[in-house]
Formats: C-alpha cells, sequence, structure tokens
C-alpha cells in the first residue's frame, strides 16, 4: 500500500434487507494518536466494501465491524512513500491551493457538465482529448443534465427506480430547449428509490474518476443542479441526504475529487436556504478527508464565508474583484464559469478563444483559477469533427469529445509558465486593483508605503469614497501579481504600449521577459535590472510583463 493511494477491503455478505445505501458497516483506522472513522458500502453481488486514504507513510492498525458482517475484522498494513506523481487531494491552504505532499497547484480547468453520461465511444474519444489538453479539473455532473444540446438518455442512473418511476420515458418533448427546474415527469421526486443505488452506474462512474487521476486531473463533482426532466433536482430532502451518504462512503477515498454542491444552486427551487446549508454541513461532516468543498450560484452568490466552506466558486465576468474576493475571504478563488468559446446563439456561450485566454490571464495573474469550456454550434464548420462516433448535437461544454477552439494552446502555454513559478501568486500592493473593496483608511495606508509619486496618486484616490472609487478602479483594472520578491507579473491586457515602467525592489537584480499571450512567444528585453525600470513593450494587445529575481 503506498501514500496517496486508496485501500479498499472487501467482504462477502448477504443482501442487505431494506436499504442498500444505508448499511450498517465502518471502520477505524489508527495511526498512532490519529484516527480516523470510515463507513462502508454496499457495492451489489453480495459485496461489501470499505475504501480508505492513507495520506501518511507508516503503520495502520484497523478493525472494520458492523451487523452485516459474521465478526469484526482486525489487521494491520504498511504504508510506503507514494509514487511519483501521486500528491494526494487538493486543498485550501489560506488563500492558495496545495496538494496534501506541498505541491503547488493552480487550477486550469474545463467544464463538460454530462461527460460521464456519454457513451463509452464518446467518453473514451474525450479521455482522449483530455490526455492532450492543457486541464487539471473538470467540472462535471453526477446526475444526467437536460439543457440546449444536451438531451440524451444516459445508459444508468445512480438509483433504481421507485415504483412510480419504473414506467415513465424521461424523454426529451420535441423541440425542448432549456429545463425547467422541475417537469411533470419529475414534479415531486420520486421516481428514483435512493435505498437501491444502480451499482452498474456506480462501477462506471469510479473507473472514470480513476482514468481522470490517471491523467493528473481533478474531479470537481457536481452533486446537484436545475437543469432536470428526471425527477433528481426535486427530491425531498430526506432522500438527498441518503444519496449524499451512499456517495461520500464510496467516492471520498478518491484523492482527485472536489465537492461542489451545485451548479447554480439558486435555481434550484426545490430546496431552501436551510436545505443548503443542511447539505453542506452534512458533506463536511461526513468526508474524513476533507476535500474541496463550495458551492456555485448562477446570480446570487453563496456566502463563501461559511466555514465548511473551503473556496469561492463563482460565475462571473468580474475579474477585476480577485484581489478583493481574496482579502475578504482569505481562501482560494476559482471563476468556475466566465463564459464559454463557441459561436452558439446564447450569450453565454459565443466568445471568442481571444477573450478566453484574456479571462485566464486576468484571472490568474493576481492569484485566481479559472475555467474554460468550448461551444462550437452543432453543425458548424468548427464542431463539423467533434467526434468520430457518428453522434449528433456534441457540444465539449456538455458531452465532451473534441476541442477544436483557439484557446486550449494558448492555456497550456500559460499553464508551462504558471507552474515554473516558485509559488502560487498573489495580487500586488501596487495594483489599482487590489484597492477595490479597501475603505479611505486603508487606502491612506497603502500610499505611506507606496513610492512617492504614486502614494500621491493614491491619497487622491483615498479622497473619491469607497463607492466612487470602486467603480472608477472597476473600469480602469490593473492586473499584477507577486510571489514574494521572487516574481513580478504584469497582464498588459488590452493596453498597446510601446513602453512602460514597472517598479520591482530597489535591493534586486531582475531579468524582465515580455510575453504574447496570444502568439505565445516570451524574449527577455532586460537583466540586472532593480527598481523603477522602464520596459520595452510590443505596442499589441494581450501582452505581460515578468519580472524574475536573477
Amino acid at each position: 500500500m503506498r501514500q496517496y493511494e486508496m485501500m479498499e477491503l472487501v467482504f462477502p455478505g448477504k443482501v442487505p434487507e431494506g436499504s442498500e445505501a444505508s448499511v450498517d458497516l465502518s471502520a477505524v483506522f489508527k495511526k498512532g494518536e490519529k484516527t480516523w472513522r470510515v463507513k462502508g458500502f454496499y457495492a451489489g453481488n453480495g459485496t461489501y466494501k470499505v475504501r480508505f486514504l492513507p495520506e501518511e507513510c507508516g503503520t495502520y492498525r484497523f478493525e472494520v465491524s458492523g451487523s452485516v458482517l459474521e465478526g469484526p475484522c482486525k489487521d494491520s498494513f504498511n504504508c510506503e512513500p507514494a509514487k511519483e506523481k501521486h500528491h494526494g487531494p487538493v486543498r485550501a491552504e489560506g488563500t492558495a491551493l496545495r496538494y496534501a505532499d506541498g505541491k503547488n497547484f493552480t487550477g486550469f480547468g474545463t467544464t463538460i457538465y454530462a461527460f460521464f453520461h456519454q457513451s463509452q465511444a464518446l467518453i473514451d474519444e474525450t479521455f482522449n482529448t483530455l490526455s492532450k489538453a492543457p486541464f487539471n479539473k473538470v467540472r462535471l455532473c453526477i446526475f444526467p443534465k437536460h439543457y440546449n444540446y444536451n438531451h440524451n438518455n444516459p445508459k444508468y442512473y445512480a438509483f433504481e427506480r421507485s415504483e412510480k418511476g419504473k414506467d415513465l420515458k424521461f424523454e426529451a418533448e420535441e423541440g425542448s430547449q432549456v429545463a425547467p427546474n422541475s417537469s411533470d415527469l419529475g414534479e415531486g421526486g420520486n421516481n428514483w428509490d435512493v435505498h437501491h443505488p444502480c451499482f452498474a452506474f456506480w462501477d462506471a462512474f469510479e473507473e472514470n474518476l480513476t482514468r481522470l487521476a490517471d491523467l493528473g486531473i481533478e474531479a470537481d463533482l457536481i452533486l446537484f443542479h436545475p437543469y432536470d426532466r428526471w425527477g433528481f433536482s426535486s427530491m425531498p430532502q430526506e432522500d438527498n441526504l441518503v444519496y449524499l451518504d451512499y456517495l461520500l462512503r464510496r467516492l471520498s477515498a478518491f484523492p482527485n475529487v472536489w465537492w461542489s454542491m451545485a451548479n447554480e444552486y439558486d435555481l434550484c427551487r426545490a430546496k431552501t436556504l436551510a436545505d443548503w446549508e443542511e447539505i453542506e454541513e452534512f458533506i463536511a461532516s461526513n468526508d474524513p478527508y476533507r476535500h474541496m468543498l463550495s458551492n456555485h450560484n448562477c446570480l446570487k452568490p453563496w456566502d463563501w464565508a461559511r466555514e465548511n466552506v473551503t473556496h469561492v466558486s463563482w460565475q462571473s465576468k468580474q475579474f477585476q474583484r480577485v484581489p478583493e474576493l481574496l482579502s475578504k475571504y482569505q481562501k482560494p478563488v476559482l471563476f468556475d464559469e466566465c463564459r464559454y468559446e463557441g459561436n452558439l446563439p446564447e450569450s453565454w456561450g459565443n466568445i471568442s478563444g481571444k477573450r478566453m485566454v484574456q479571462s485566464f490571464w486576468r484571472v490568474m495573474s493576481v492569484g485566481g483559477h479559472c475555467t474554460h469550456g468550448e461551444t462550437f454550434y452543432p453543425g458548424s464548420e468548427e464542431a463539423k469533427k467533434n467526434t468520430d462516433t457518428g453522434e449528433s448535437e456534441v457540444v465539449w461544454w456538455a458531452r465532451g469529445g473534441r476541442l477544436h477552439g483557439e484557446s486550449p494552446e494558448r492555456i497550456a502555454f500559460m499553464r508551462e509558465l504558471f507552474e515554473s513559478f516558485p509559488g502560487p501568486l498573489a495580487p500586488s500592493p501596487m495594483g489599482f486593483s487590489a484597492l477595490v473593496g479597501k475603505s479611505d483608511e486603508e487606502v491612506l495606508e497603502m500610499a505611506k508605503l507606496a513610492p512617492k509619486g504614486f502614494g500621491a496618486f493614491l491619497e487622491s484616490i483615498a479622497s473619491m469614497g469607497t463607492s466612487e472609487r470602486d467603480r472608477f478602479i472597476c473600469a480602469e483594472p490593473t492586473y499584477l501579481g507577486h510571489v514574494g520578491e521572487e516574481i513580478y507579473l504584469r497582464y498588459l491586457d488590452t493596453e498597446c504600449c510601446i513602453v512602460t515602467t514597472m517598479q520591482l525592489p530597489e535591493n534586486g537584480s531582475y531579468r524582465i521577459d515580455l510575453i504574447d499571450t496570444w502568439n505565445m512567444t516570451r524574449e527577455t528585453v532586460l537583466s540586472g535590472v532593480h527598481g523603477t525600470v522602464e520596459v520595452p513593450c510590443y505596442g499589441r494587445e494581450y501582452c505581460a510583463i515578468l519580472a524574475v529575481r536573477e
């Protein structure tokens, strides 16, 4: 057994009477003074399993017990150091993200909502694409999704049908596009028997999670969403908790899972705020490994200050607010939805590749993380070769397939650069965007520490008042980040300057590289510089200046 790899104990037993989801099976793992308590689950075919994720090397003792076993099972195992490329779960450390072994994680995400609900041929093709793509996190749903360009029924569902749901066909209506939050088929949420999981579904789901892990990709699992014609979005809260309990028993020991309570939680009309808070607390209390946990919005942001929430998961285009959110919540900030590269008629799915790449640089140059999506209209020139499976209406953001946009190649260039840094970027206090949300007094304190000319400018900005100042800064943001005094990065965005000024520490020596983020070039233009430096630029959009301490 090795560190950061899931271990699995398997026991034969009778088919449980009553619930097959909430079985009496648990284990206690001990290493020295540390103790982990985990629940086991019924896996079908007269088989019970207990899973554990060891994050430390050494000897573990364990005892498994429960009424489904003939008697308790006691044993021990030795955990050896992790293999190369096994880094453990990603967790928040202040405003940064790091693997359990301390390696920095910078989130270059993508979205494939119904990825695991497709034909095997399409799933395989998507994995082949991901193996060559720059993404290290994928947002995907546990339940199938009914929405524009995504109307297929999956092969399996998470649970067996209830008596009420046995005769339902779940077919999409002719011309159906945006799904209601609960349809006639889904009203009341009693179509599913959550006490009888579909074991073929969970087995296939886990196989795909393992395939993602083998590619070094985190699975940001969306547990609920409103785009539904099957009735999952309107299950009673009691059933929601049974579902979550079974999911946590099975999946918590996978090192690469994150929990996203919902996609657009504020559109899930069947759930109250109290329901969401109960769901959040249930997940946090029943996950022994403290995986990443947040809730994603459409319009109304979740309260990311809540103790159980590990990070900000935001649908927004307000990129200039990254420094404000990092300062306010002291947690990592992820723009998990900021429109998609494509040519759909819908406004959220038709930005250019340049806009997609620009979004990544705006968010990540000041310490945030960003998520990509691709939405080319089925039948358009860009989408004609989206898949070799013969299936129609295949859009990456919904179902996977192939990527055809201009942004992934540029995101790969960006990822290679960012992962060469000695640590995570943070907003520079010299950037205007760092002033958003600050009080007059805070701005005046920053002015005292700023260079003489810039300090006078900050004093004038302080006199504007918070509300007017925030509007001014958000209209003309700066994207300036740093890693201690080792790295300074300024994304010039749409500026077309031929020369600009960069403020560096006086006590260092820096090499300055000019980066064309679209043409993917990097050129050293100065070396051995410090203090206030004039930097020659290309005079075109989408460039960045990188200062590296020599």
